[in-house]
């Protein structure tokens, strides 16, 4: 035989606040691309410290920098959006010149663009300076 329980509105509320923050805190730890904000200036890297040697990179603001060849020249470098396109994993930079997502495999070039799924979308490609030795990512 079927029961009907009572609940009060209280407690209906208390339920789904607690399940709203799980869902907010499952949501707000997807990023992808839209999400990263450049702060105003750009994003300054310190070249006496740091991407040292070719295939070395650094995140910053929700973007990966890479050293992509030797010299401190705009294009010795590549910023992208840290974020994969497809679920969101930060992409690491390798040695054979493309992005790599661990979590499910996707690849990009130096450029953002997709050269393996599951992705199909680019990363967003962000414009490198030097001068000196700071990098500034616009």
């Amino acid at each position: 035989m079927l029961t009907q329980e009572s609940i009060t509105r209280k407690d209906f509320l208390r339920s789904m606040g607690l399940g709203g923050s799980a869902l907010l805190a499952v949501l707000a730890s997807c990023k992808n691309a839209s999400d990263v904000v450049i702060p105003a200036g750009g994003i300054s890297v310190d070249l006496a410290t740091k991407l040292l040697s070719v295939n070395s990179y650094v995140y910053s603001n929700g973007v990966i920098i890479a050293r992509i060849a030797s010299g401190n020249t705009a294009s010795s470098f590549v910023a992208v959006a840290q974020a994969c396109t497809h679920e969101g994993t930060s992409v690491v930079y390798q040695s054979s010149g493309k992005f790599h997502c661990p979590n499910h495999g996707a690849e990009f070039n130096t450029s953002g663009a997709v050269t393996q799924g599951p992705a199909t979308k680019s990363l967003t490609k962000y414009t490198v300076a030097v001068n000196g030795t700071t990098l500034t990512v616009s």
